[in-house]
């Protein structure tokens, strides 16, 4: 099957475009929180651009365009136990169309195959069910709830834990 997006590496070029993207709250309308300091969201981009703990992509479509449509990041969880946790966000107009876990499996195989992760972790807000989704295609089995973690929407609201262990990653068929 030909890959229908590729991930590039944030460059100082992509800064304006990831501030953009993270200070945006429509694309972001499972969070509680959205910085909203572009000038400091900028800074932190910049820092983390050569960071070993701290991997950003742009997700782009796989034609002549290179159209950016989202933007996937890995970063340490708890470096000592070789832990990771995966983040993502897509443009509305290029959801539910598969590109979003196709870009997750992608930060995948690089946790596990070029840096080694023991496991992965990811969160979501009980009410995102497009993130759900994802994180169960990706094979990722959900821990915990965290009871009532985010204030979103003016309530209380449960946060999902998910993880995926490295064994059950490479485990799989054709990887």
């Amino acid at each position: 099957m030909n890959a229908r997006i590729t991930l590039s590496p944030v460059t100082p070029d992509d800064i304006d475009f990831i501030t953009t993207l993270e200070t945006r709250a429509s694309l972001w309308p499972f969070e509680d929180m959205i910085p909203t300091d572009k000038d400091a969201v900028r800074k932190t981009v910049a820092e983390r651009i050569y960071s070993d703990w701290h991997k950003q992509f742009v997700i782009r479509l796989a034609s002549p365009e290179a159209t950016p449509v989202g933007e996937v990041h890995i970063h340490w969880y708890v470096k000592e136990r070789e832990s990771w946790e995966l983040g993502y966000s897509l443009f509305p107009e290029y959801r539910g169309q598969g590109y979003c876990t196709e870009a997750a499996q992608l930060a995948l195989k690089l946790a596990f195959q070029e840096w080694k992760a023991h496991r992965v972790v990811a969160m979501c807000n009980e009410y995102n069910t497009s993130s759900i989704q994802v994180l169960d295609r990706l094979g990722m089995v959900r821990e915990g709830v965290f009871r009532e973690e985010i204030h979103w929407n003016n309530q209380w609201v449960n946060q999902y834990f998910y993880a995926i262990l490295d064994r059950e990653y490479l485990g799989r068929k054709g990887i």
